[in-house]
């Protein structure tokens, strides 16, 4: 299908095969939406009535527990799917919300006639109850990892996160305001700002004007100690 030709080869592979017998009433009702950076895809307790392929561009995932304090918890791209994991847990309404981190394209079909094909289409159904099945079991474990890293690791992840998604990636400066990226983190405005002087004082990042400046340099330093970080080589 024309539609998903701008993913990467291997994706877009992916596609064709699951896409080869939809129904017609998928094909008439799916239509490709263009998005802005910065702007809410899905919000969390919406009705579940769409199905989302991100066909280009990137977007973060964010969780809202039960104290309000939204968790940042990871950046998905170009073949990503949002929408399904609800509906086959028997949810009515979705679960995380989405916000665009820069623009994208996505393929929007209706929830009701994206389930009546794959409940038609047993190839189709099994291939993406085993993605999304490898997807949980990837996002339980990531999750369980981020319990225990210190604040410092948690900040640098925040910060290399930010880094990528930048469309052209030389120098980064954070927009957000210490509070925001406090409510980003998930830890207090005192906490960020110790963490922030470490990571200047090992020269990973910079300050300027009283905002965070990362480098090339410094986005490959703080990869390099994440890499080591998570599989305990520090």
């Amino acid at each position: 299908m024309d539609v998903f030709k701008e993913l990467p080869p291997e994706k877009q592979t992916y596609m064709e095969m699951l896409f080869q017998n939809c129904s017609e009433e998928v094909k008439y009702y799916m239509r490709v939406m263009e998005i802005g950076e910065d702007e809410t895809l899905i919000e969390a307790g919406e009705k579940c009535s769409n199905i989302y392929i991100i066909l280009s561009g990137k977007v973060t995932g964010i969780e809202w527990p039960m104290h309000e304090r939204p968790y940042y918890f990871k950046d998905y791209g170009p073949g990503d799917f949002f929408g399904e994991i609800e509906y086959f847990a028997g949810l009515l309404n979705y679960r995380i919300s989405v916000v665009t981190a820069t623009k994208c394209r996505v393929l929007v079909i209706p929830t009701a006639y994206y389930m009546e094909w794959l409940r038609n289409d047993v190839d189709a159904l099994y291939m993406r109850t085993e993605e999304n099945m490898r997807r949980l079991i990837s996002q339980t474990a990531d999750a369980r990892k981020y319990l225990f890293i210190e604040g410092r690791e948690r900040l640098m992840m925040h910060l290399i996160r930010k880094y990528e998604q930048k469309p052209v990636k030389k120098v980064l400066e954070l927009k957000e305001s210490r509070d925001q990226l406090s409510e980003e983190i998930g830890f207090s405005v005192k906490t960020l700002n110790r963490n922030i002087k470490k990571l200047k004082e090992i020269h990973f990042i910079d300050i300027q004007k009283g905002k965070i400046v990362l480098t090339e340099e410094g986005y490959l330093q703080m990869k390099e100690h994440i890499g080591k970080y998570v599989y305990g080589e520090i």
